[in-house]
């Protein structure tokens, strides 16, 4: 919740379910991604959710055995986080750049465009590293 001066509760942080894949949460992608918690809790958690259930599991699908998710070890649930986080963060960066910015603290890096292609690129390729492709589209001759 916010309070006075536009802060939000940094306890805040809403579990976000895997169903068969890593669960995520908003408070793991606030420390991950190291972002202000200021920006609206709902709005970063539905972001999660697309990218995670729609895009990379999406992009994913062929490795379900019966209609379930693999077991990842720990380097690739890793790997499959990042990939959600990225995307995600990739998708909040026009929100984040609407936010107001003291001189002082203005944080150039959100508002490139670049960046979004950035973030989209490495989630990219945690998808190929996940799927066994080489991260750079080359497939061994």
């Amino acid at each position: 919740m916010s309070g006075f001066g536009g802060r939000t509760n940094q306890a805040d942080s809403t579990a976000i379910a895997g169903e068969g894949w890593p669960d995520l949460s908003t408070g793991e992608f606030r420390k991950i991604r190291r972002v202000s918690p200021v920006f609206d809790n709902d709005s970063i958690a539905m972001a999660i959710s697309i990218a995670g259930g729609l895009n990379v599991q999406g992009q994913l699908a062929k490795l379900l055995v019966d209609g379930k998710p693999p077991e990842l070890n720990v380097a690739k649930q890793f790997t499959y986080k990042r990939a959600v986080y990225g995307r995600a963060h990739a998708d909040l960066l026009p929100q984040f750049a609407t936010q107001d910015q003291r001189a002082e603290a203005n944080n150039a890096a959100t508002d490139e465009p670049e960046q979004y292609d950035r973030f989209l690129a490495q989630s990219n390729r945690d998808i190929s590293l996940l799927l066994n492709r080489s991260p750079n589209g080359i497939a061994s001759i």
